[in-house]
């Protein structure tokens, strides 16, 4: 198991450019599974392969178990940093077999013989792989090698391990099944791991704390129950999850919808123009008392639940409904919505970045 320190990372590639990780901080502790989550280019991989030892960083420092491994001084190459790493792309070799490809690392280790089989064969039970030891790369799916690659990070015994959207490259039921193989690989290890994604559901299923990342900076750190329940501004509850936002103007103990005549009790101590955030699954259906009146515009059977879009009269919001009420609703029909939860933000003015998700 491994700590990791993190303390004012920047990464900048042009003396004249916007950073890349702009001023990161983290300690991340033994035994923890950290995931870095973000947008395509928020910086996320970036930050990964410095703490692998593949990217320098601008300024700041990054210590391993409390030694130094990069700063203004000192700067230790990847393969003496103790971490094991799995890519997005399976990057196993096509001409060795299961067992050859997870041995490698320890043959060019020069590890005595009896210790790679008995090392090896561990790994291959832990991945479920130990059936597969004798086939070759093309005789397995894609879940299969992704195991393999985790094999092969994992038999150096690495103190820390790091993952790039490692189910990338996957289908979803594979997908799936994977977030659970890896992190009960983790919790029956006690490794520590760092795992990118831009997935909210893979950083939801799979962390500890989840660091979410914008442009370089770090928007919120925090468990998927408090980024999920308590995002701190509009692009997180934007990006984690399901939000609908409705502009409008809180006074008097209500916020009044804009667009429409229909207003919500509201006990915060925000006044003016402000945005409502509302989770669909927050928003039920309910035959009398409730907050707010629509209209059905349209409807999508789910399985297992119903995708609704309704109209407020000037404004829209999604709702998740029971997906029994596929049958008894209908596109047209007047209904009542009774909010269940709700987060207020000032208004920011950014009027095109904070949508209704469709």
């Amino acid at each position: 198991m491994s700590t990791v320190s993190l303390k004012n990372v920047t990464k900048i590639y042009d003396d004249d450019a916007k950073p890349v990780i702009d001023n990161f901080n983290a300690e991340i502790q033994d035994g923890e599974f950290i995931t870095l989550l973000g947008p395509s280019g928020c910086g996320k991989t970036t930050l990964l392969r410095m703490i692998a030892g593949f990217r320098k960083p601008s300024s700041g420092s990054i210590a391993i178990d409390g030694n130094v491994v990069s700063d203004e001084k000192v700067f230790v190459p990847p393969e003496k940093r103790g971490i094991g790493m799995v890519f997005q792309t399976y990057a196993v070799w096509p001409h060795m077999n299961v067992f050859d490809n997870v041995a490698y690392p320890l043959k060019i280790q020069k590890v005595k013989k009896d210790e790679i089989q008995r090392r090896v064969k561990a790994i291959l039970d832990i991945v479920h792989l130990s059936q597969y030891e004798k086939r070759m790369p093309s005789q397995l799916s894609g879940g299969q090698q992704q195991r393999v690659a985790l094999g092969r990070a994992l038999v150096a015994e690495p103190k820390l391990l790091l993952l790039d959207e490692p189910l990338s490259n996957l289908d979803a039921k594979l997908r799936e099944s994977m977030r659970f193989e890896i992190k009960e690989i983790q919790k029956k290890l006690g490794i520590t791991v760092v795992y990118v994604t831009h997935d909210q559901i893979e950083a939801m299923t799979m962390s500890d704390r989840v660091f979410l990342i914008n442009n370089g900076i770090v928007q919120q750190v925090g468990s998927p129950l408090e980024i999920y329940r308590h995002p701190v501004n509009q692009f997180v509850a934007n990006f984690v999850g399901k939000a609908n936002f409705l502009k409008g103007s809180a006074e008097n103990g209500r916020i009044l919808i804009k667009g429409t005549n229909q207003s919500v009790a509201y006990e915060g101590t925000l006044r003016g123009d402000v945005v409502l955030a509302l989770r669909p699954e927050n928003i039920k259906i309910v035959s009398d008392g409730g907050n707010l009146t629509g209209t059905v515009k349209n409807m999508y059977y789910l399985g297992n639940e119903n995708d609704c879009y309704i109209d407020l009269g000037g404004a829209s919001v999604r709702i998740v409904a029971d997906p029994r009420s596929f049958d008894d609703l209908s596109i047209g029909q007047k209904i009542a919505l009774s909010i269940q939860e709700e987060i207020v933000y000032k208004d920011d003015g950014k009027d095109d970045q904070y949508k209704i998700l469709t």
